[in-house]
């Protein structure tokens, strides 16, 4: 059992950037189709963790204020994904938003939660020299590697890492405990601003774009959710943090490799994939 949740894991962490790309391809030119898609894969996470906060009601008030911060981070990470995915490859959004979460080593390192090991500075060398290569246009046109899409990917770094670090700094403050009711409160907030947001765009398309297009998010969504059920259930058994981590940061990468080249034909230069190639092993060398 613990060996099916990790390589359904593996799928589970490339959804988001899958299915999104199928979205946007699906909704071209659409008036308000990124703030729809916003709302709905917020939405469905929303839901997904009601369910399970309510099958375990654990309620700690003070907790409130990591949720009011990772829900802000949360609502940024997703908003921000949605553009990068609309204006840049989905390869290299998804390889920048798994190296996102080195941020949550580099912080552990600054508040002493961790110690750096050689393989840490390894790690580290390599994530630059993937960011290098990958954001390395060339002179040649048609990489695709506009200021839009780097202005999106660096607020979704930043969102995702924002994520990281205050679920973590609530877990060891709180001893593993209450991670349910943070992350329910914490949808509340993002689903809100999401709503918000949708509320204010352009809804001409909504309807259309539901009847078509609604597996996209929802699947994403649970994909999310499944993803994060899995963790938490392996965490608890024989297999080691060493080869779960690795195995669905890179697994992921690869899956969603795969899609970028055969579905969805995504054309790079040859250095921004041997970029790709050197993001997969930083990610395993940062997640041993």
């Amino acid at each position: 059992m613990p060996y099916l949740c990790l390589i359904s894991s593996v799928f589970f962490v490339s959804f988001v950037s899958i299915f999104g790309g199928f979205y946007n391809r699906k909704n071209d030119g659409k008036k308000g189709a990124s703030s729809l898609y916003n709302l709905l894969i917020i939405g469905t996470v929303f839901v997904g963790w009601m369910v399970l906060f309510l099958s375990d009601l654990q309620v700690e008030w003070s907790v409130l204020p990591y949720a009011v911060l990772f829900g802000i981070f949360y609502a940024i990470c997703a908003i921000s994904t949605i553009y990068a995915l609309k204006t840049g490859p989905i390869l290299l959004t998804s390889l920048i938003l798994q190296l996102s979460l080195i941020a949550v080593a580099i912080w552990g390192f600054i508040v002493g939660w961790e110690t750096p090991r050689w393989w840490t500075w390894l790690g580290l060398a390599l994530v630059a020299l993937a960011l290098w290569l990958c954001l390395y246009s060339g002179k040649k046109e048609g990489s695709r590697v506009s200021l839009k899409w780097l202005t999106y990917v660096l607020i979704m770094f930043l969102g995702n890492a924002g994520c990281s670090i205050v679920q973590k700094t609530q877990q060891r403050a709180y001893d593993g405990q209450y991670g349910n009711f943070l992350m329910f409160s914490a949808m509340i907030i993002a689903v809100s601003v999401c709503l918000v947001l949708y509320l204010r765009d352009d809804k001409a398309d909504s309807k259309e774009i539901i009847k078509k297009s609604l597996p996209f998010p929802v699947i994403a969504g649970v994909g999310n959710v499944l993803m994060n059920l899995a963790v938490m259930y392996m965490a608890t058994s024989t297999l080691s943090p060493s080869l779960i981590y690795p195995v669905i940061s890179v697994g992921g990468l690869i899956v969603t490799t795969l899609f970028s080249a055969f579905v969805f034909k995504e054309k790079m230069q040859w250095w921004q994939w041997l970029g790709v190639a050197v993001g997969m092993l930083a990610t395993g060398v940062l997640s041993i």
